[in-house]
């Protein structure tokens, strides 16, 4: 009787982590946690791709948007003139009938077309001139370029001839007005220039072939 009540008491004073049901419990612990784990990152992980893929819809519906209704400046700027220039039917199914229509007389193959529109609240003017239904030459007016700071001399000076036209751009921004005749793109800045003196009469043109400047000239910059 006392062996059995001994056997009894040595079973029961083994230490708890022997036992089959703390291991129970601490694997139970260990399944639940993990599943606990497992389905709030996967809850946060798939909310952040659901708005990656929200936002990526988004981009594209806006570049679609802009690829499908493309601006009137960005319709003239794929305007090609000279030698392998667009004819006159291409250039009214890209900007539409024209406003008005110079021709000195019928039998003159020289006509120009011009277009007013608005572009971004802007009042602009695209005018075009075709020989023998081929345009030859092209320009743009009423473009509002709102720039940072009024340019300068020291501006216009950092420019040469040779540099490339992207410089010119990054030195001076967007033009108000461009012009493209046989080749030569002509740059001309004005608006923030009259806006800062109007009596000053302020310009700034540049003229651009093949990717170079090759000339330059301004008037009454401070």
């Amino acid at each position: 009787m006392n062996g059995g009540m001994q056997m009894m008491d040595e079973k029961d004073s083994k230490p708890f982590y022997h036992r089959n049901w703390f291991w129970i419990t601490i694997f139970s612990i260990f399944i639940i946690v993990s599943a606990t784990t497992y389905v709030a990152n996967y809850s946060f992980y798939k909310g952040q791709a659901d708005k990656a893929t929200v936002s990526q819809s988004k981009s594209l519906a806006e570049k679609k948007k802009i690829e499908d209704n493309p601006s009137i400046v960005a319709k003239y700027n794929s305007i090609k003139t000279g030698k392998k220039g667009f004819d006159k039917d291409e250039i009214v199914q890209l900007l539409g009938q024209p406003t008005t229509t110079q021709q000195l007389d019928v039998n003159n193959p020289i006509k120009t077309m011009i277009w007013n529109g608005t572009d971004s609240n802007q009042n602009i003017t695209i005018q075009i001139t075709f020989e023998k239904d081929k345009a030859t030459s092209k320009s743009i007016q009423g473009l509002n370029i709102d720039r940072k700071k009024v340019l300068t001399s020291l501006d216009y000076d950092k420019l040469q001839n040779g540099d490339s036209y992207n410089k010119v751009i990054n030195t001076l921004g967007d033009p108000d007005d461009y012009s493209d005749v046989n080749g030569v793109r002509t740059l001309t800045y004005e608006s923030d220039l009259l806006e800062a003196d109007p009596t000053a009469d302020a310009m700034i043109k540049i003229e651009i072939s093949n990717n170079q400047v090759i000339s330059k000239e301004q008037q009454n910059l401070k």
